[in-house]
C-alpha cells in the first residue's frame, strides 16, 4: 500500500501542453496531443481501463480507508479537468455527466469516431477549396495533407493520384515545367517525393528571381558612372548667376563672370 502523502500527482498544464481545443473538425489532432501526454506521464491506464479504481476500503470487514483509492480519485479528476479545459464550451454539455476521465474520453470518442455524412462532405469541401495563393510549398502541402489525413480518419481516404492532381492544379505558371514532368510519369508519384521535388523547384525559382533582380547591365552602369562622373564634360552649362561653367582640356572646371 502506498502512502498518498508520498505519491506525486500529475497535473496537465492545458495552456502549455494541450493548447489545441477540441472542436468539430480537429478530433484527430486533439486526441493525439492527449495520447502523447498520457503515455509520457504513465496515465494511459486511467483512460483505457487498465488502471482501474482500487477499493475504497482495505478489507470488506473493516472500514479502514484505502489510501490508493484516494490517490486514484485525485489523479483521475485532474485528468478529467484537463479534458474539460481543452474542449470548446459548446462540447462541454456532452460530458457534463461524466464522473471519470475514462467516461468523458469514451463519450467524446463515440461522438467523433462515427463520422456523419455531412462531416465528411464538409472536410471534402475544405480540401477542394484550398488554394496555394501566396503560401510557400511547405505550408500549402501541410494544409492539403491535414485535410487528407482527416478524411482518412473519417473513413473516406483520398486516392493518392487525386491528391497529386489537386496539388498540381493549384501551382502557378512558374511550376508548369515540373507539372508536365510529373504528369508524364507512368508510375504515380508519392506525396513525400512530390513534396521533395517541389521544395527543390521552389528553391531554384527563388535563386533565379534574385539573379533577375540584379542584371549584369546594372553592374556595368555603376562602373561606368564611377569612371566618368562628369557626363557634361566639354559642354557649357548656364548658371543662375549669369556666368558659365567651362570645361578645360584637363577636365578642371572654373567659373567665369
Amino acid at each position: 500500500m502506498s502512502d498518498s502523502s508520498n505519491t506525486t500527482l500529475v497535473t496537465i498544464n492545458v495552456t502549455a501542453q494541450a493548447s489545441l481545443k477540441l472542436n468539430n473538425t480537429n478530433n484527430l489532432s486533439w486526441r493525439l496531443q492527449f495520447q502523447t501526454l498520457f503515455i509520457g506521464y504513465d496515465l494511459q491506464g486511467y483512460i483505457d481501463g487498465t488502471k482501474s479504481c482500487p477499493s475504497q476500503y482495505l478489507t470488506t470487514t473493516t472500514q479502514t480507508l484505502n489510501q490508493e483509492y484516494h490517490t486514484w480519485i485525485h489523479q483521475d479528476q485532474l485528468i478529467l479537468n484537463a479534458i474539460i479545459g481543452s474542449i470548446t464550451p459548446t462540447i462541454i454539455p456532452f460530458i457534463a455527466r461524466a464522473t471519470t476521465a475514462r467516461e468523458a474520453w469514451n463519450i467524446l470518442a463515440t461522438i467523433y469516431a462515427t463520422p456523419s455524412r455531412g462531416c465528411i462532405k464538409q472536410v471534402k469541401a475544405n480540401l477542394k477549396s484550398l488554394t496555394k495563393g501566396t503560401l510557400n510549398i511547405t505550408d500549402f502541402l501541410q494544409s492539403v495533407k491535414a485535410r487528407a489525413d482527416e478524411l482518412a480518419v473519417l473513413g473516406a481516404p483520398v486516392d493518392n493520384e487525386d491528391l497529386t492532381d489537386k496539388i498540381l492544379e493549384e501551382l502557378g505558371d512558374d511550376y508548369k515545367e515540373l507539372v508536365r514532368v510529373v504528369q508524364a510519369r507512368e508510375k504515380a508519384i508519392s506525396f513525400d517525393e512530390l513534396h521533395e521535388k517541389l521544395l527543390m523547384y521552389e528553391a531554384s525559382l527563388q535563386t533565379t528571381t534574385k539573379a533577375v533582380n540584379f542584371p549584369p547591365t546594372a553592374y556595368l552602369s555603376n562602373r561606368t558612372s564611377g569612371r566618368y562622373p562628369f557626363t557634361n564634360a566639354g559642354r557649357s552649362i548656364s548658371n543662375t548667376s549669369g556666368g558659365n561653367w567651362r570645361s578645360s582640356a584637363n577636365q578642371q572646371h572654373r567659373y567665369t563672370g
